[in-house]
């Protein structure tokens, strides 16, 4: 009877995600979860897409090549470092929830709209019909958890970093207000 009650207890707080076919339905399914505690906007300078490095994650089985991006804000230049040989993009940002990434901003270029971004974790979704390409999502994560991390064990991390926030804790703080006046009615 006790290991049930701290069972159903402790139930909020163990997420347990699905094992899911591709990095982008595991996106798809976590988005409408966490979306709202993103940062909404590409504009500021200060947003966590310029002050950090990105490791840029991709499910390809066996492709594992940390792809450092680093998005310099005044140049529109995405510097990227793919195992240590540096390549360049270009970027430019269209207005707070757009972006054109691209070789140039002419040529070999696409739309992507802001899915998620904060300080860890930078989700980019290509705009158009997803039936028309491969990949819909640009996914990186900060570099401290790129590189010791797998596609799907980041996206949990960002599962359990956003769970809390779901938790209704005002039932917590009610239910230990309750306990406080019994107890000090008891008294």
């Amino acid at each position: 009877m006790e290991d049930r009650l701290l069972d159903k207890i402790a139930e909020p707080f163990n997420l347990n995600l699905p094992e899911y076919e591709s990095m982008e339905v595991m996106i798809d399914s976590l988005l409408p979860v966490v979306g709202r505690f993103g940062e909404p906007s590409l504009l500021d300078e200060e947003a966590p897409m310029y002050t950090r490095d990105w490791i840029k994650m991709t499910d390809e089985p066996g492709r594992k090549v940390y792809s450092l991006h680093t998005f310099v804000p005044n140049s529109g230049e995405v510097r990227i470092a793919n195992d240590g040989k540096m390549d360049a993009l270009t970027f430019k940002v269209i207005n707070a929830r757009r972006m054109i990434l691209g070789q140039s901003i002419h040529r070999d270029a696409f739309l992507y709209e802001l899915a998620f971004m904060d300080n860890d974790f930078l989700i980019l979704k290509r705009h158009g019909n997803t039936n028309n390409f491969d990949k819909k999502y640009l996914f990186y994560c900060r570099e401290a958890i790129g590189v010791r991390l797998e596609w799907n064990e980041a996206l949990e991390q960002m599962a359990d970093k956003y769970r809390n926030n779901q938790f209704p804790w005002w039932i917590v703080i009610v239910a230990l207000a309750i306990l406080m006046a019994a107890i000090l009615y008891l008294r």
